[in-house]
């Protein structure tokens, strides 16, 4: 028979300890488990003190033995259009980085994305909710959904604004698996190079109604990259330094861009040849194949697609293609929302993402912000988000897509996958 409370039974002191722990009574000062010795953000500056499109941001990183961690660091910049009538549309200050290219002390380059402000686009409203939107995301650039196209996004005041955006967003190398901190290895002496967008690509027009036209000019000015570093105890900086010798373990995923220019078809085949070990997603951002002057470059065009599908090898992804019976409407754009929504693990109830169905599917009359995409897991276990599909030149991703009508589009294909980077004391070894 198991003991009640008001039984006199005799407990050593590790019981009792326990249970009042458990109970809510135990008074005892927290463990001390830090083993920092110091914290603080610490700015770098980049080459010069302003850019204009089209011009390369480039930062070298002074961090020396400190551990940096890069969910709490970001960069800060000072966005001036030439006149206030152009925001970022549907997009955030993002819009401006075509380039992200991120390199060792050694000039070994652990990530490199093209198109990037498209990829971060797809990763921010996707993995956000609308409270996101509406409140950190605001800083970074974010509107609220239009009401009508001329009131598409929030203007950029010529006098200039402050942006903030988090350099997980900026660089895929940055968001390690497990939320680790960077190490020093990596981070003294790193080389970011930042290659801004033309003008008429990274911003749209205010009033998409009448008179389009693209902005002049813009310029970025007093960037700073802010990182938040912590500085290790004597005895765990040469244990760190220790482990390294064998080679520290760096997973982050990298994103692989293609660009798919079909014509005006119906039927939409195309592979992509990455060589990976664990390939994760595919996304799929369709665009029209010629997008006018004060056009948000970052919108999708309106969903078209009556079936979708891929395969790696004899695998299938979904087994039968997903397809529709009719035009796609918001009668019948369901099921390829959800599916979208599946491929980048947004079902869960308490981590909403900020698409809607309605946006989605998109409009023509710019009085939403488009924001459709064709996506597809890899994924193979239900306890990872780790275990993708090796791809090669000889077993490459194959996409089917079919067009309701034979629609002039470019397809911007992003490619996720997993990369390993073994990280000693004097280099870094990259594996895909």
């Amino acid at each position: 028979m198991s003991a009640t409370p008001d039984m006199n039974v005799s407990m050593n002191g590790g019981l009792a300890d326990s249970l009042l722990q458990v109970n809510q009574l135990s008074y005892r000062l927290p463990p001390q488990i830090s083993i920092a010795s110091k914290c603080t953000h610490v700015i770098n500056y980049p080459q010069q003190a302003s850019y204009n499109g089209g011009q390369t941001m480039i930062f070298d990183c002074q961090t020396g033995s400190q551990f940096v961690d890069p969910a709490a660091s970001y960069l800060r910049l000072v966005v001036k259009p030439s006149a206030s009538t152009h925001g970022f549309g549907s997009g955030s200050v993002a819009n401006i980085f075509n380039r992200v290219v991120v390199r060792t002390a050694t000039g070994k380059e652990l990530s490199r994305v093209e198109d990037a402000s498209l990829i971060m686009k797809m990763l921010d409203v996707y993995n956000n909710s609308n409270d996101w939107k509406s409140t950190t995301g605001r800083s970074q650039g974010y509107s609220a959904d239009p009401t009508a196209a001329t009131a598409y996004g929030l203007a950029v005041p010529s006098t200039g604004k402050l942006f903030v955006i988090p350099i997980q967003t900026l660089m895929p190398c940055m968001s390690p698996h497990g939320a680790k901190l960077v190490p020093p290895n990596i981070m003294s002496g790193l080389r970011i190079e930042l290659t801004l967008n033309s003008v008429d690509k990274a911003f749209a027009q205010v009033n998409q109604t009448a008179g389009l036209v693209n902005l002049a000019s813009y310029e970025v000015s007093n960037p700073e990259l802010h990182l938040k570093v912590h500085e290790l105890a004597d005895a765990f900086q040469r244990k760190i330094q220790e482990m390294s010798q064998s080679g520290l373990n760096y997973l982050y995923k990298e994103h692989f861009h293609n660009i798919v220019s079909p014509g005006a078809n119906s039927n939409i085949n195309f592979d992509v040849k990455k060589a990976c070990s664990k390939a994760l997603t595919a996304r799929i951002m369709t665009r029209p194949a010629t997008i006018g002057a004060g056009r948000d470059h970052h919108a999708s065009a309106v969903y078209n697609y009556i079936k979708i599908q891929t395969h790696i090898g004899s695998d299938y992804f979904p087994n039968q293609p997903l397809q529709v019976d009719a035009t796609p409407s918001a009668n019948n754009i369901n099921e390829s929302y959800y599916y979208a929504l599946y491929a980048q693990d947004k079902l869960e109830k308490w981590n909403p993402s900020s698409v809607a169905p309605d946006t989605y599917l998109g409009v023509a009359d710019y009085t939403k912000f488009n924001n459709g995409v064709v996506a597809f897991n890899f994924n193979k276990s239900n306890v990872s988000d780790l275990a993708g599909y090796t791809t090669s030149n000889s077993r490459a991703l194959l996409v089917d897509l079919q067009q309701d009508s034979a629609v002039d589009v470019r397809l911007d294909v992003f490619l996720t996958f997993l990369r390993l980077a073994k990280v000693y004391q004097s280099n870094t070894v990259c594996l895909d």
